[in-house]
């Protein structure tokens, strides 16, 4: 499977990245780009309809084939993601002008109607997604104009789905109820808004806030795991709160994420998430500075504790 920083650099690099292939096969290729970065958002298994494996509840499913890669028919979504208690209808469009409504996302609420009557989902629980580079005005409106109370048509752009990306892939512990919150914070972008330009501002405003949001609730785990990451790496039994900063500081993923939530590491802080996420514990201080000096826990302890944890609340849900 592709990984999720190769995903995000085609994102980001769309044209470069389709015109790798011929003209008639870029569609193909953008559906199925779309959905391998709703399977790594979403940290759920890629499947396509030529190896789809539905012994796997949850799961994200391209509707073309992989062997050889081919568009996903009409008459079906492009792509389906089956997440924790809600799905995507995803479609997947490279068209730019007045058509890209009527010959390609219009049908999405037809498809919509067909996943709800075979699997037996509720609407509120299935979200129809219609990603497009830029979104035409009269996609725009003909998504306005659509009953919301049953059927959700959220638009997004390439460039936002790349952040969205990005931020799971950063905070890599993010919840698919994170997801569905922004869904619900960009329909009411269509709500609130009159006009496409207004609506793409909102949006990103929007999205900037989310990913902010997210990055700050999961930093704890973050700083913890790449503070237990450095601890490995340096060696030797104990390490002190001021070697791991060091590194820290130089780490590229650490010091994007910092910049995103506009913060700064400190000690009492990696102190703080290794011992919430109980990955270390605290074996003496330095004499010179008074720094904690840790000892990480080992893999096997900390995954026994994880599991205990599991256990424990799938006992309370039955």
């Amino acid at each position: 499977m592709t990984s999720s920083r190769t995903i995000l650099k085609n994102l980001k690099g769309l044209t470069e990245h389709l015109n790798h292939f011929a003209k008639r096969q870029r569609p193909t290729y953008f559906e199925k780009l779309v959905a391998e970065s709703l399977s790594h958002i979403l940290h759920l298994p890629f499947y396509a309809s030529d190896n789809d494996n539905d012994t796997i509840a949850h799961r994200v499913i391209w509707q073309g084939k992989v062997n050889p890669v081919s568009k996903a028919p009409g008459g079906g979504p492009d792509a389906i993601a089956r997440c924790y208690h809600f799905d995507l209808i995803i479609e997947a469009t490279t068209k730019p002008g007045p058509d890209q409504w009527s010959k390609e996302l219009a049908q999405s609420i037809r498809h919509c109607k067909d996943f709800c009557s075979r699997t037996g989902a509720q609407p509120s629980n299935v979200y129809i997604l219609l990603l497009c580079s830029n979104l035409h005005a009269d996609t725009y409106e003909s998504i306005k104009a659509n009953p919301k109370q049953k059927y959700r048509l959220i638009p997004i752009r390439v460039t936002d789905l790349a952040i969205v990306l990005e931020t799971s892939i950063l905070a890599f512990t993010m919840r698919h109820l994170e997801l569905r919150k922004l869904l619900h914070l960009i329909s009411n972008c269509i709500t609130n808004t009159s006009s496409p330009n207004e609506f793409s501002g909102s949006v990103s405003a929007c999205i900037t806030g989310w990913q902010k949001d997210v990055l700050r609730l999961e930093k704890s785990t973050f700083i913890g795991v790449r503070s237990y990451e450095v601890m490995r790496r340096i060696g030797g039994n104990v390490v002190s709160a001021s070697e791991i900063i060091q590194q820290l500081q130089k780490h590229p993923f650490v010091g994007q994420y910092l910049n995103i939530v506009g913060e700064k590491i400190t000690i009492d802080e990696i102190e703080n998430d290794l011992m919430q996420q109980s990955l270390a514990y605290i074996a003496g201080r330095t004499i010179q500075d008074d720094v904690p000096l840790f000892e990480p826990v080992h893999s096997a302890d900390f995954r026994a504790r994880g599991l205990r944890v599991i256990k424990a609340v799938e006992r309370i849900n039955g």
